[in-house]
């Protein structure tokens, strides 16, 4: 269902009216303690830090957004009559749960949890257009080949081992042995070399994979294969950490696209059971796992996972709080004292944090021309938006956060200055534009703040809601003009090429917003290339400045993923790798709940 109005110019005073009203609807909507007190959801109070830092899960692949996903500097406020309201830190991630660490734990019992949206084409990692909520569905029923390490490098997770030869023109992967699939047949290497080759044939996942040139895959051993690649391509492990990474069966390829996006068949923790589209997941234990945790046990503990897809977070909130669900994952930013109040709240780190932001079509007039994208970022206060509308943090400055190889406190991204943008915009001669948006009321909120800030320069705003899916949809084919998006959690600089290289600009696009710019495809292309951290991050600065001087996206803050939960449930984080490895614990909203349990 799409649905279109128009924002028309309103005077300061009515712009500052909204203003009031969006900090009244972030209060009301704060919820509080149970007599339903504010209790703290007012954006520019101080957030409650959860207790020690951790981190985020890695990066969005082929459709999120995320692709994957998607969404949907110092002071940039510019004089509104006052001072600018204060800025508060992102809360930090809780390391550990505590006390709740040391309990036994117990097997059985059913996790209801809420997620933000459905993947509504279903559970096939090669078609499947998946948010974070599909990632989330995604890491229950398959393993990654790799997973994010808390060193900034992936490491093995299903994979016993994966190492290249000295150029990364060919890398050597190895299985364990004993490892099988839902259906009980063998995860080896003739089936990894169909996972490649599925990968290969997918219509989003295939633009991604074409890009390595793969030259052969070879099969070593039963569990071994060679890819021989025709150029460099360092970056291969941690594109293999997520949509790339998730193994499924040769038997689900054989049902096709539309059988295997009904019938998931992985070797993960949990296996389908049911799927009810926007009303439930529901997933069992897979008996014959065959991962342990740190003490041996056998995995996973819960008899069954049940998902419960709602796109209204205040929705989720409430189910949350009146114990329909035992778990919810969040990401407006407006309730962090709330849920860390009244909640086992589960963060993500400074690190790795993806930014929401505002992508243009740069292949559509006026959003193709720099200075009218600059003047939309001038016309833009952003620190006011990141106050009313999240948790009052300092904008962003570029793609990359606090903490993550790139991030700059000044990349040379334009500040508010109103009157400089709105003369440019009448030399320019636009009068109105498109915003687009999905059908979350929390979005529609923060569309419709910046549609009124750009009335203020002298814009006609119209705003088109489409539901998550869709949007996505738009994005691969191009069909928008501008919206809010959410990606880009930047584990590695290289994984970021699919999203911002020309060369993934055309028709049927993973670089969305369709980006041309020669300093960024260098950097990207030479990040193929080595693995030198050093010169990795410089890259990733190359790049941050590149955006900022031709303001291909304007940045507004980075999410605060959370998981909350009630006490009865732990575990919602770990994951016991092989030789004790370290993994990052919720990166980009995605969690894997293998180890989790409930308190029976």
């Amino acid at each position: 269902m799409t649905s279109t109005w128009r924002v028309s110019k309103p005077a300061r005073w009515r712009w500052l009216a909204l203003v009031c009203a969006l900090a009244l609807a972030a209060s009301a909507c704060g919820g509080g303690d149970d007599d339903d007190d504010a209790g703290g959801g007012v954006a520019a109070e101080a957030t409650a830090d959860p207790e020690a830092p951790s981190e985020d899960d890695g990066a969005s692949a082929p459709s999120d957004d995320d692709g994957d996903d998607g969404q949907p500097a110092p002071d940039d406020s510019g004089d509104q009559g006052g001072e600018a309201p204060a800025a508060t830190a992102a809360p930090e991630t809780a390391a550990t749960e505590g006390p709740a660490a040391e309990m036994e734990p117990q097997y059985g019992g059913t996790l209801v949890m809420g997620l933000e949206a459905e993947t509504t084409n279903g559970l096939n990692p090669v078609n499947a257009q998946a948010a974070v909520s599909g990632h989330i569905l995604f890491r229950a029923l398959y393993d990654t080949l790799t997973i994010e390490g808390v060193d900034g490098r992936a490491v093995p997770n299903l994979l016993e081992s994966i190492s290249p030869n000295d150029d990364f023109t060919e890398w050597t992967m190895t299985l364990p042995p004993g490892i099988t699939f839902h259906d009980g047949s063998p995860a080896d290497a003739a089936a990894l070399k169909r996972h490649f080759e599925e990968q290969l044939k997918g219509t989003l996942t295939g633009i991604s994979v074409r890009s390595w040139e793969i030259e052969s895959i070879d099969i070593v051993d039963d569990l071994t294969v060679k890819m021989m690649l025709a150029k460099p391509f360092a970056a291969l492990p941690e594109y293999l950490t997520s949509h790339l990474g998730y193994f499924g069966a040769p038997s689900m390829h054989d049902l096709g696209a539309e059988g295997a996006a009904r019938n998931p068949i992985g070797t993960g923790p949990f296996m389908l059971d049911e799927w009810i589209p926007n009303e439930v997941t529901r997933m069992v234990r897979n008996p014959d796992y065959w991962r342990t945790d740190a003490e041996g046990r056998q995995l996973p503990y819960l008899d069954a996972l049940e998902f419960r897809p709602n796109n209204d977070s205040d929705a989720r909130y409430a189910a949350l709080r009146s114990g329909d669900l035992d778990a919810s994952v969040d990401n407006t930013g407006i309730r962090v004292d709330d849920y860390n109040e009244q909640f086992k709240t589960f963060w993500q780190g400074e690190a790795y944090a993806e930014p929401t932001y505002l992508m243009f079509n740069h292949s559509r007039p006026p959003f193709d021309n720099a200075e009218f994208r600059r003047a939309l970022a001038q016309c833009t206060d952003r620190q006011v938006f990141n106050t009313i509308r999240w948790d009052g943090q300092v904008p962003a400055t570029g793609p990359f956060s606090p903490g993550t190889p790139g991030h700059l406190e000044d990349s040379g991204f334009p500040g508010f200055d109103p009157d400089a943008g709105s003369a440019a915009i009448a030399r320019l001669g636009v009068t109105d534009v498109e915003l687009g948006t999905t059908t979350d009321p929390a979005n529609l909120l923060n569309t419709e703040l910046l549609a009124a800030m750009w009335g203020d320069c002298g814009l006609d705003v119209s705003i088109t809601q489409v539901d998550q899916a869709e949007l996505i949809t738009n994005a691969v084919f191009g069909n928008f003009t501008a919206f809010l998006w959410r990606n880009h959690p930047s584990f590695h600089v290289a994984a970021e090429r699919i999203w911002w290289h020309s060369e993934f600009g055309q028709g049927i696009a993973l670089n969305f917003g369709r980006i041309n710019n020669p300093v960024i495809d260098a950097a990207l292309d030479e990040s193929l290339t080595i693995d030198d951290f050093d010169r990795l991050t410089e890259l990733a600065e190359d790049i941050n400045r590149a955006f900022a001087e031709e303001v291909h996206n304007i940045w507004f803050y980075f999410s605060n993923w959370l998981i909350a939960a009630h006490d009865h449930v732990h575990g919602i984080d770990n994951l016991t790798l092989r030789g004790g490895q370290e993994h990052v614990k919720v990166l980009a909203g995605r969690v894997f709940l293998t180890e989790a349990w409930i308190e029976q």
